[in-house]
């Protein structure tokens, strides 16, 4: 009764799918780092659009990496802390919403988010790799038993 990687990965309790998990891993971090830096080291109006179009981008592979890891807790989090917050504040300051200044208010807490979620995905990955030594333990156990 051997199990091969294939079945391993399938059946595991924390990620479904370790390969889409860590890509998801490194575009999250290299879409904060890339954010930080075009904040601090230059702000310039163009950089603040740049920062909108990379969230733009994100969001929807974002969205289903989480759908696909069963995630639905993050997703919950992602409508209250992002998308929620915008149409309050179109309903509060009107058309001033299209300023630059006020462009920034729905991408901090984009950003906020990711930072967040960055640490969860670490924890995914760190309790998944746990596993899979676990069982790779198990194997050796019952070769030698």
């Amino acid at each position: 009764m051997e199990l091969n990687i294939q079945q391993i990965e399938s059946n595991s309790r924390f990620i479904h799918d370790i390969v889409e998990a860590r890509r998801f891993r490194t575009i999250l971090f290299f879409e904060l780092s890339t954010s930080v830096a075009f904040v601090l080291f230059s702000f310039y109006p163009i950089n603040l659009y740049i920062i909108i179009f990379a969230a733009i981008l994100f969001t929807p592979y974002m969205l289903y990496v989480l759908i696909k890891e069963r995630k639905f807790g993050w997703i919950i989090i992602f409508f209250f802390m992002v998308v929620l917050p915008y149409p309050v504040l179109y309903l509060i300051i009107g058309d001033y919403i299209l300023l630059p200044a006020w462009l920034l208010l729905p991408v901090i807490p984009f950003y906020l988010y990711c930072f967040l979620i960055k640490f969860s995905v670490d924890e995914w990955l760190r309790e998944y790799n746990w596993e899979q030594q676990l069982i790779e333990q198990r194997k050796e156990w019952e070769e030698k038993g």
